[in-house]
């Protein structure tokens, strides 16, 4: 997502190829992909259901057992993916937002790749099928930006939201650069109106972007991007991924910018909601990179999806680099949806006695997913790589399940247009996928007063199982791509 900024650097991928994926129009309910070894032990995920082909079997599926050497979780893809034909992918699945939901209609996702995602509940394995979006610029944005000297590029995070009036919105992120040039590039943040008369029940396809909302069609910037819309009370607000600190180190983070209407910001700052932790706080699992160069201090959170759980406000976000293993989704908590003045969102901790980060006896964050470091909990790099873009959705029968996008091992190639940094997987490979959770956020304890145990007990990713023997860990292991796999710590260690 941070791409732009640093592509000059030759740590980067093209900000374009945030557009290049594809996705196939194929319904293939109750199939499950062999996900390294990892998919097919828990319940709902075996052959295929009524006129679908059979579903791919692992080489080795894991099963239950004690005294094993790792862990594993119930992965499912949403969507069946073609990689012959480069098919099924999907860039940062987030769920849209609807002012009427029914038991009965449509999960939708929209997301960077140019189209809505939709599966019926139950959600299976491989059900989510696609439509595509279309846009087209008001002329006085296009008027704007040419006066301004520059020209728009590619959009991504196209964020469909439904207020409590019913009407539709969507906040875009545009890529602007100077007319006959690529360079500088930086992005802005728009607001969308529905082209078409939509039913209420369902997100608008055709859309006219018609209002910018953060940043300057004039002036580069850094972050000013993933804008999606939430409502809390009476009030709207626009959250986005803003740069917070610039010198004498480089963090993002994520603020919310409260809202006069869908198109018009108040005139209050934003809050910020979620930042990487500095000082003598500071977090080595929040640096950018998985090898931060000497000097980087570059260090991201991002991707921030909030709903309400029990009267505690939860923000599911991301940390790193979403091209390389240190991409990881994490969880934070708050007990009102603007923190308190000088505090922010508080993440889960846990004491890296064995500085497995680089630090002995500091805090460090428990991931819901990583695949950085397997010494580390919930590492699940024989499954997926880079697990980010998370967002956590209560389904119709209340259980919970986790969206997020992510690499499959065995389809991880090296990104060809950043070759000076071997550890960059190519963008357009990432696949959305979803894992259930265990939920268990209490009415009556508030965040605040919450121990780091607690707070790691009221979310964890559901239906683990374990290796049964070192061997089949080891097995598991050869499913990552040679680069990634000497950059991860054995798993057997």
């Amino acid at each position: 997502m941070e791409r732009y900024e640093r592509e000059t650097t030759g740590k980067a991928t093209k900000p374009q190829d945030r557009g290049k994926i594809f996705f196939q129009t194929v319904r293939h309910a109750g199939s499950c992909v062999a996900i390294a070894t990892a998919t097919v032990v828990a319940a709902g995920c075996g052959g295929g259901g009524s006129g679908n082909a059979a579903a791919p079997t692992p080489a080795s599926a894991p099963t239950p057992s004690s005294g094993a050497s790792a862990t594993a979780f119930n992965i499912e893809p949403m969507t069946n993916v073609d990689v012959a034909n480069h098919l099924g992918y999907f860039g940062d699945p987030y769920p849209i937002n609807s002012s009427q939901p029914s038991a009965t209609a449509p999960q939708s996702y929209s997301g960077t790749t140019t189209q809505v995602l939709q599966c019926t509940p139950p959600i299976t394995p491989g059900c989510f099928t696609s439509a595509d979006l279309q846009f087209k610029y008001d002329s006085s944005l296009t008027s704007a930006v040419s006066a301004a000297g520059n020209a728009f590029g590619d959009t991504i995070n196209h964020n469909i939201y439904q207020t409590l009036d019913g009407v539709w919105h969507m906040a875009i992120t545009l890529y602007v650069h100077p007319l006959g040039a690529q360079n500088p590039h930086w992005t802005v943040i728009a607001h969308a109106s529905p082209a078409d008369n939509t039913p209420a029940s369902t997100p608008p396809s055709s859309w006219i972007v018609d209002k910018l909302l953060v940043g300057s069609l004039a002036t580069s910037d850094f972050a000013n991007y993933d804008g999606k819309y939430f409502e809390d009370g009476n009030t709207l607000y626009l959250v986005y991924s803003k740069r917070l600190v610039s010198s004498p180190v480089e963090y993002d983070g994520i603020v919310a910018q409260a809202m006069t209407s869908a198109t018009a910001p108040a005139s209050s700052d934003p809050v910020t909601l979620l930042a990487p932790d500095s000082g003598a706080a500071s977090l080595n699992s929040e640096y950018f990179h998985t090898k931060p160069p000497a000097g980087d201090t570059f260090k991201l959170i991002e991707t921030g999806n909030i709903t309400k759980i029990n009267g505690k406000y939860v923000i599911a976000y991301s940390a790193g680099d979403y091209q390389q293993i240190s991409y990881k989704s994490g969880v934070a908590y708050s007990d009102t949806f603007l923190p308190q003045p000088g505090q922010s969102y508080r993440k889960v901790y846990q004491q890296d006695t064995a500085g497995v980060w680089g630090q002995p006896n500091h805090p460090e964050v428990r991931y819901l997913l990583q695949s950085q470091q397997s010494q580390w909990p919930n590492y699940v790099a024989a499954q997926v790589l880079a697990a980010g873009v998370p967002a956590i959705i209560e389904q119709p029968n209340g259980q919970y399940l986790m969206s997020f996008d992510a690499f499959l091992p065995s389809d991880a190639p090296q990104a060809p247009e950043s070759p000076n940094n071997p550890l960059d997987i190519e963008a357009d490979h990432r696949r959305p996928f979803y894992v259930p959770l265990n939920v268990s956020v209490p009415a009556n304890v508030g965040v605040s007063s919450a121990t780091d145990a607690q707070l790691a007990s009221w979310i964890t990713p559901g239906m683990e199982w374990v290796y049964k023997s070192t061997q089949e860990a080891s097995n598991a292991r050869t499913t990552l791509p040679p680069k990634l796999k000497s950059q991860t710590n054995d798993l057997l260690q």
